[in-house]
């Protein structure tokens, strides 16, 4: 059967009921090897979509089948949202599979589809052949942009790994509740290939993105961003020994290291183990960054850390390389978040909300954790995440909280005021995902982000910063549109750190482009004031594909990418001659710079400098001679 459905239990919802028949006439995707066999082709019949959220009957979306007017193609979807659901798989065209998919198999998703209405101008989707339950494993994850025009997609894909992909324990799943939009799509088709068939002899649709054009008009309003809010004006004076100006002097200005944090999670237990590739993950972390987030060792295990040993070593690096430091995390809410004796309390005060007692332990045994671990850490790092990922990750907000609590009042208010009574120093931040990875700012997501930060801010919480995490799949956030989120939230006079970039696509150049496209964009953005990625190194990342460097330390495309812009297109290294005040000026990125002065018969002088927002002006003079 095929129906639209939501993946959570926490709504109900009425969709159509849509049967299976023989697959319709489609076209055929030209270039087919021979031998493919159409193993899935859905046709609808009429029906009507009715949904339930919390008791209250609220049309969100609508479903329509009619003709499509495209060759050998009898029916299509159109699909109108009207209100972007809580997440994009809420409402979601899913259809089990009537056949096994096997290891090793190559297969082809293809079909049309087109934009009627949206608020971008474009319609988006994302597509995914997974298993019908727990844990939601994927074989095929891919997004797509398309405009008012009938667009053809062919995803090819291999079935990985060594199980299968049962029939009627396999859906393929069409996200539509990411925004608000019509859009149609017609003529889906899956395909089966024999033996011998490559991906690679597949037609396949470029996964990209508006604006990764190199001349899309975005660029030249970003290089022009970041002149102005990521350089500065340097003014050297050069002085002979007699204290008068020395004209025709050389000044090079050579930078030693950015005041913007360029970060990366670091794994400590890697980095403990003792394991012959650790010299060199040290190594290649230090050759791209200078800012530090520890990937585990602070979340919430039970009393006090982990590994206090590896928190120390790590601390211990950070401290001898002056990196920029992030804690993450005092609070993650969610009950499959926190320690097990935690989770039974949460458990226990939902079977009986009116037991006060319980309640009163499990709220001091949360501001317990706040206080004894951002005390025990105190001024040791620069930033803390007090909250991770509240709008999925609410179980204890849940308990704690009085019925009706808004978001971002209650119990998260007492967590960020506990934490900086405990480390005054660091600066306190909310953590999220979903936010830049967003289509519009009409997200509910992002939405609930804004919302709590704002309750937060209003209730004098001491709130300092948003990280926005920038964990993309299938789906790819055009870099203007990055722009409207962080103007959104800038809104709020807080600085953003983008705190867990990757990209996990199936393209190592989409993967390299997007990383320049995200980092040009954010850096290009004043509000925001560092990016940090989530790992570096395939051999010590939560999605090994993603990462800079393959298991063997090799740079991918990505690394080159970043390296780029971090060292080369944002990278100062300059010269000028003084006039003849004995004055040059050089314009250079913030941070530390070496400068170097050469005068005809009077030698070379070195100074090292830091270039901040506002500018600075030294004073180099020679000194006498014997």
């Amino acid at each position: 059967m095929i129906a639209m459905s939501f993946r959570t239990p926490l709504a109900v919802l009425v969709f159509p009921t849509l049967c299976l028949l023989a697959g319709p006439a489609a076209a055929e995707p030209p270039g087919l090897p021979a031998g493919a066999s159409v193993i899935y082709a859905p046709t609808p019949n009429d029906a009507t979509v009715a949904l339930d959220i919390s008791g209250a009957q609220v049309e969100l979306g609508r479903l329509d089948v009619f003709e499509p007017g495209l060759p050998g193609t009898s029916h299509a979807y159109r699909f109108e949202t009207r209100q972007p659901a809580s997440a994009r798989w809420n409402l979601q065209l899913k259809g089990d599979l009537p056949v096994t998919l096997n290891p090793g198999g190559v297969h082809l998703l293809t079909g049309y589809a087109r934009c009627v209405d949206s608020t971008t101008g474009d319609g988006m989707l994302r597509v995914k052949i997974e298993r019908n339950a727990e844990p939601w494993t994927d074989c095929l994850a891919r997004g797509l942009t398309f405009g008012p025009e009938w667009t053809r997609f062919d995803f090819p894909f291999r079935i990985g790994g060594e199980q299968p992909f049962p029939a009627g324990q396999t859906q393929l799943t069409f996200h539509l509740g990411e925004a608000r939009q019509t859009i149609e799509i017609a003529g889906v088709r899956l395909y089966a290939f024999a033996d011998g068939v490559s991906v690679d002899d597949l037609p396949r649709t470029e996964m990209t993105y508006p604006g990764r054009e190199p001349d899309a008009a975005w660029r030249a309003e970003a290089q022009a961003r970041i002149e102005r809010h990521r350089k500065a004006d340097l003014r050297v004076a050069v002085l002979d020994a007699n204290g008068q100006p020395v004209p025709n002097a050389t000044v090079r200005v050579a930078q030693q290291r950015h005041a913007f944090p360029f970060g990366s999670a670091f794994n400590l237990r890697h980095f403990t183990s003792g394991d012959p590739s650790v010299a060199r993950y040290e190594r290649a972390f230090l050759d791209r960054f200078n800012a530090i987030v520890f990937e585990n060792e602070l979340k919430w295990y039970g009393p006090g850390l982990r590994n206090p040993s590896a928190v120390e070593a790590g601390l211990a690096l950070a401290k001898a390389n002056e990196l920029y430091t992030r804690a993450h995390v005092l609070v993650w809410p969610g009950r499959t978040r926190v320690p097990a004796e935690v989770r039974g309390m949460i458990d226990a005060l939902r079977a009986d909300p009116a037991d006060d007692a319980l309640r009163s332990r499990l709220s001091e045994a949360v501001a317990d954790r706040v206080r004894s671990i951002a005390g025990l850490l105190a001024g040791r790092f620069e930033d803390w995440d007090v909250v991770n990922e509240p709008f999925t990750n609410h179980d204890l907000l849940d308990v704690l909280n009085p019925p009706g609590t808004p978001t971002g009042s209650g119990v998260m208010m007492d967590w960020f005021h506990l934490a900086h009574e405990a480390d005054p120093v660091a600066r306190l931040y909310l953590n999220d995902y979903g936010v830049l990875t967003a289509s519009s700012l009409e997200d509910r997501h992002l939405r609930a982000f804004y919302e709590t930060a704002r309750r937060l801010l209003e209730g004098g919480a001491p709130l300092h910063g948003l990280g926005m995490q920038g964990h993309f799949g299938s789906s790819l956030t055009p870099p203007e549109r990055l722009w409207e989120t962080l103007d959104h939230f800038a809104r709020l006079g807080l600085p953003i750190k983008a705190t867990e970039f990757d990209v996990n696509v199936d393209d190592p150049l989409v993967i390299a482009d997007y990383t320049r496209d995200f980092y040009t964009a954010l850096f290009a953005h004043p509000a925001v004031d560092g990016i940090l990625s989530w790992g570096f190194w395939a051999g010590a990342h939560w999605r090994p594909d993603a990462a800079y460097l393959d298991d063997g330390f090799n740079p991918r495309p990505s690394d080159h990418a970043l390296r780029r812009l971090i060292f080369e297109d944002w990278w100062t290294n300059a010269s000028a001659p003084t006039d003849l005040a004995g004055v040059a000026t050089i314009r250079g990125f913030h941070g530390q710079h070496q400068v170097t002065v050469d005068a005809a018969g009077l030698g070379s002088i070195t100074r090292t400098i830091d270039l901040p927002a506002e500018g600075a002006s030294i004073e180099i003079a020679y000194p006498a001679s014997d």
